[in-house]
């Protein structure tokens, strides 16, 4: 994957803030009024927020992250919002009205899923892929939502109703970049076991990839073995916090943002 360069200049064009998350910061682009600025923080967090700690380096290696995986898929012809990269920390995007939905793909059964599911045992293989959709809320803890739920209660995003064919749509566009993700990871003998992506309306009303895509997006297993986990479930899965035990992880993810380099 080619490497994006920095502009300085970009980095510094920064107007208001649009929206603020656990983990990024949303800023209008005076000049450029089509687009933002992503910018992330120095921040993880598990469990919507449950558990928090600061973690100086993490907005960089989330940003590399996210920019060279999204410049990935916009190179194989996917739409994404993603534009360039413009600071360490930060990165230029089509300015989007966000659609409150994640888009989770799994190949193996594992995580939530188990709780959600009782009498599947850790390790089942979905094939096809299994994909689910959750209701961005974190007062009740993103609710499972079926398609039927996502068409049918007429929740609108800025006047626009998301239908039947958007939902359609992108369904199948999260299935494609699961299995273009997993089929890269695999050249490098690692197994992608899901992931979770969002969507945006663009300011033409077309759906495009938005938000990002870091180390907090996937559960990576090199050799396909869990005990080498390389994501943010080493994070969730600490009894107790420690600088050492944070300073593991971001070396987790730095390790990620170096693998994507080729």
């Amino acid at each position: 994957m080619a490497e994006f360069e920095i502009n300085a200049e970009l980095a510094k064009d920064v107007g208001e803030q649009l929206a603020e998350g656990k983990t990024k910061r949303v800023l209008a682009i005076p000049s450029s009024p089509r687009l933002c600025l992503m910018q992330s923080k120095d921040v993880i967090t598990a469990g919507n927020a449950a558990r928090q700690n600061e973690l100086e380096g993490k907005a960089a290696v989330s940003t590399a992250t996210t920019c060279r995986i999204f410049g990935f898929l916009k190179n194989a012809g996917l739409p994404v919002a993603f534009e360039r990269r413009a600071a360490a920390n930060s990165f230029v995007a089509v300015r989007c009205d966000m659609i409150p939905i994640e888009w989770v793909t799994r190949r193996v059964a594992t995580g939530s899923f188990l709780r959600r599911n009782p009498g599947i045992k850790e390790g089942y293989r979905f094939t096809p892929p299994k994909m689910e959709t959750f209701f961005k809320d974190d007062a009740n803890d993103d609710p499972q939502w079926s398609r039927e739920q996502v068409t049918a209660c007429g929740f609108a995003v800025k006047g626009r109703v998301v239908s039947v064919k958007d939902y359609d749509e992108m369904a199948k566009m999260t299935v494609v970049v699961f299995e273009m993700l997993e089929r890269a990871w695999a050249s490098m003998d690692c197994a992608l076991i899901d992931m979770k992506i969002e969507f945006g309306y663009d300011p033409e009303g077309k759906i495009v990839l938005a938000d990002v895509i870091d180390s907090d997006s996937w559960r990576l297993w090199p050799k396909g073995d869990k005990r080498l986990m390389k994501d943010k479930q080493v994070y969730r899965d600490m009894a107790n916090i420690t600088s050492e035990g944070l300073q593991g992880v971001l070396k987790n993810f730095q390790w990620i943002a170096d693998q994507l380099e080729q």
